[in-house]
């Protein structure tokens, strides 16, 4: 792009013609202050005026006609341009031979009654306030009224920084609450019209980047005031909840409910909901587009059994989506699983990492032990599986129902890795001389052992071994081969997690018309999803909670009936599972059959010290206990990570596939149809039908539910997108040598902090450049500095350490504090 040179604060600088001067000094590096303005946001265009807004339930009508006009300005960005001639900044375009000055006091002067203007109409009374610092403003030692305090976001907003480094004159008029609306019951947004200024961000962002245009501004009064202008609520006026005004504005006036988070670390919450950390909203763009193919590889970069998850995952992602808070979340789990169905016998997409020439072994054809064993093969690994099952797939296979996740699913994920280049090895008994002499003493680089706990927990009560009392996962196992006995009588199954309802819906499907499930929690404890539950009840498997098993009776060798005991306490004050029971409380049942599931144990011949072996590495059940599909492989993904390090190829990352994923533009655009979209429900087979068959109880959702559903997205991840709003310069600086020579020699006090840049110390000085030179010779241990001149430095430094104690419950520098007592 053409640049051009123009002379900033004496330093000429080239920079992109046609940029505004504001824009040019930022990217040099000047900071002139603004709240109009923002990068993401067009300063040059033309403004379009509503009649008039919606706040909450007022309705303001304009004193001026609609139409396009000159954008409202705050005044903050003033300059001298060539010469004193004070001008805005932000809509001035940078011509060559431009000479522009931002500091001075006619400048300093200017800007302060800009700022004056802004907050006579904006509460400030905390923004002047000597304590604010750790202040919460629930409680105000001056009085301050409760609508005349700052919200939350004191010491933290846009306009608090910009006011500490513009300054607020004495002669600020007092602000008065005026009774603009306040409105916190809608979800997952406050508008607070009473911090508003009028500075019409949240109303560009949302019309010209967005494009759903929700919100309006319109003149009243001689004051700018914002509101909806579509209806009084944020869903009449057909809001897409994607939080770009929220992240925009610059007071406070539109901010997050609190109890509902809007990113986590940068990312959508779904995404890191999900331990893969799968692009949820990346895939759920593509398949609104119909593209069904680009969906499923990019699933596929984090998600090696994408159609596993897809019919069996607990979708964590659900429980954190934010759509949620509107009506229900979004079908994340279900459209995984379309994607899976519509695209999964394409051949899919490989992008492996040139061969290394190292080998990895892995053992476990389970979850944990095939995402593994993806990763280190598009590492540029050879990889070779081992597995004593005559099968891949672990306890896919052997702990999930087909009527949950049919083995065909899982057969056409394990064609992914197979078209990757695995090598398998079934049918092998694995110990830990197998281990030693076969993989590591026989050109194998590394080991990942990811064996799980394919062996049901014991009760250890009496009769536990009398006939017709089954292991749970055996009893699964020989229903997913077809050789399990028919169920007829009573049935019981123990226990109350996720595998105990697999049983016990398998069970009536088995010909048990009777079947109760035994569990010690209460229903508010038990850990199978609820879900899942309602599934089992509504199939007609009687639920009863709070009772644990005491000895089961027998008649001629086979059991007959079961003896309860009242549990009492499932877990004791620390939170550790610790049943407690009252012996005087007894329940029997009749019983034909129990089926055993309260939990896996490792039938493993291989010897936990095998991974203190170099090169030998674990993943899965194997180290985390009983857990989920997706943890699981989470935890096998960072396994191969580790082998990558071990192995010299760390900087390798094998989800780095960009040709699938959704580069957004940020448009959205308005959608009549957003908030009227419900919840798909797939068709499902009839009652009397699903206990007669093995066969899937839902059906995948068609192509014209899934683009819908997909379309429900509310595209948190596009808030991340967003550019940071340029603040003030950093008032920490650096705590070394040198430092002194840019500190005042004047009184005042000396802030010292770590890392962190939370205080370490506190000292009011009569010379802070004798203090900070003194404190860099004692090599006193902290990291940034900064400073506050003070004559009256004794009382700053307490007001400082007084709101460090409120902040951090305890006072910097306490044992010199102590000397001075």
């Amino acid at each position: 792009m053409p640049t051009v040179q123009i002379v900033i604060d004496g330093k000429t600088f080239s920079v992109v013609e046609g940029i505004s001067v504001l824009e040019a000094a930022r990217a040099s590096g000047i900071y002139i202050p603004g709240l109009c303005s923002h990068p993401d946001l067009d300063a040059f265009k033309s403004f379009n005026w509503s009649k008039g807004v919606w706040q909450g339930k007022v309705w303001i009508a304009g004193e001026e006609a609609e139409g396009e006009s000159e954008l409202p300005h705050c005044e903050l960005c003033l300059v001298a341009v060539n010469g004193n001639t004070l001008q805005r900044s932000c809509d001035l375009q940078a011509v060559a031979g431009m000479t522009i000055r931002t500091t001075g006091d006619d400048i300093h002067s200017a800007r302060r009654e800009s700022l004056k203007r802004i907050l006579a109409n904006h509460p400030h009374a905390c923004l002047t306030c000597a304590q604010r610092e750790g202040c919460s403003c629930a409680q105000c030692s001056m009085n301050v009224p409760v609508e005349e305090r700052c919200c939350e976001l004191l010491n933290r907003c846009e306009i608090g920084k910009l006011a500490d480094f513009i300054g607020i004159t004495s002669n600020t008029p007092a602000y008065r609450h005026s009774g603009r609306p306040v409105i916190l019951d809608e979800p997952l947004f406050i508008r607070d019209y009473e911090l508003c200024i009028g500075c019409t961000r949240c109303v560009r962002i949302c019309r010209d980047v967005r494009g759903v245009d929700v919100l309006g501004a319109t003149l009243s009064a001689g004051r700018v005031l914002i509101g909806t202008t579509g209806g009084a609520s944020l869903v009449e006026s057909l809001c897409r909840f994607c939080g770009a005004c929220v992240a925009i504005c610059p007071t406070g006036a539109l901010r997050d409910q609190s109890n509902i988070a809007a990113l986590v670390d940068g990312e959508a919450p779904c995404v890191v909901a999900c331990p893969l950390g799968i692009d949820v909203p990346g895939y759920l763009e593509l398949i609104a587009d119909g593209r069904d193919y680009e969906a499923l590889e990019l699933i596929r970069q984090r998600a090696v059994l994408p159609g596993a998850l897809g019919y069996a995952c607990f979708h964590p992602c659900e429980e954190a989506c934010r759509r949620g808070a509107l009506d229900a979340p979004a079908s994340i789990c279900a459209l995984k699983r379309f994607a899976s169905d519509a695209a999964g016998i394409e051949p899919p997409h490989l992008i492996k990492a040139p061969p290394t020439g190292k080998r990895a072994a892995v053992i476990g054809g389970g979850p944990a032990g095939l995402a593994a064993a993806a990763d280190l093969l598009r590492a540029g690994h050879q990889i070779t599986l081992f597995d004593r099952s005559e099968q891949l797939g672990g306890m896919l296979r052997v702990a999930i129902p087909d009527f949950r996740l049919p083995d065909q699913v899982i057969d056409r994920d394990l064609k992914y890795l197979m078209a990757l280049g695995l090598e398998i090895r079934l049918g092998m008994e694995i110990n830990d001389d197998f281990v030693l002499q076969r993989l590591l003493y026989d050109g194998f680089d590394a080991v990942v052992l990811a064996v799980g706990r394919p062996k049901s927990a014991r009760l250890g009560v009496e009769g536990e071994d009398l006939e017709n009392v089954m292991p749970g996962l055996i009893f699964l196992n020989k229903a997913a081969e077809r050789m399990a006995p028919r169920l007829d009588g009573d049935v019981i199954v123990i226990g109350g997690g996720n595998v105990a309802v697999d049983v016990a819906r398998t069970a009536r499907r088995l010909g048990s018309a009777q079947v109760k499930m035994i569990c010690l929690e209460t229903r508010a404890e038990i850990p199978a999803f609820a879900e899942e539950l309602d599934e089992a009840a509504l199939e007609g498997v009687e639920i009863i909670t709070g009772w644990g098993v005491s000895y089961f009776n027998s008649e001629n060798g086979k059991v007959r009936e079961i003896v309860l005991k009242k549990c009492i306490r499932v877990f004791d004050e620390k939170r550790c599972f610790n049943p407690a029971y009252d012996p005087e409380r007894r329940l029997s049942l009749p019983a034909n059959w129990v089926i055993v599931a309260i939990g896996q144990s490792i039938e493993s011949k291989i010897h936990p010290n095998l991974l203190n072996r170099p090169g030998v590495f674990a993943a899965g059940d194997f180290v985390l206990g009983s857990s989920s599909i997706v943890k699981a492989m989470a935890d096998g993904r960072k396994a191969a990570q580790k082998v990558n390090e071990y192995l010299g190829c760390p900087d390798f990352v094998p989800n780095d596939f960009r040709q699938y994923q959704k580069i957004d533009s940020g448009y959205l655009g308005r959608d009549p149809e957003f908030h009227r979209r419900q919840r798909p429900i797939p068709d499902r087979l009839a009652l009397a039908a699903r206990l007669q068959t093995m066969q899937p109880v839902e059906t995948t959702l068609t192509a014209e539910q899934a683009r819908a559903e997909a379309h429900c997205c509310l595209k948190c991840h596009l808030r991340a997108t967003i550019s940071p709003a340029p603040l003030p310069p950093d008032e920490w600086k650096r705590f070394e040598a040198g430092l002194e020579l840019s500190v005042p020699q004047v009184e005042g006090v000396l802030i010292l902090a770590d890392a962190t840049r939370k205080p370490v110390k506190i000292t009011g000085v009569e010379d802070i450049r004798a203090a900070c030179a003194k404190l860099i010779t004692d090599k006193f241990a902290a990291a940034y500095c900064r400073w506050e001149a003070d004559p009256m430095f004794t009382k700053r430094e307490s007001e400082l350490i007084q709101a460090h104690l409120q902040n951090y419950g305890e006072i910097p520098d306490a044992d010199e504090l102590d000397e001075l007592f």
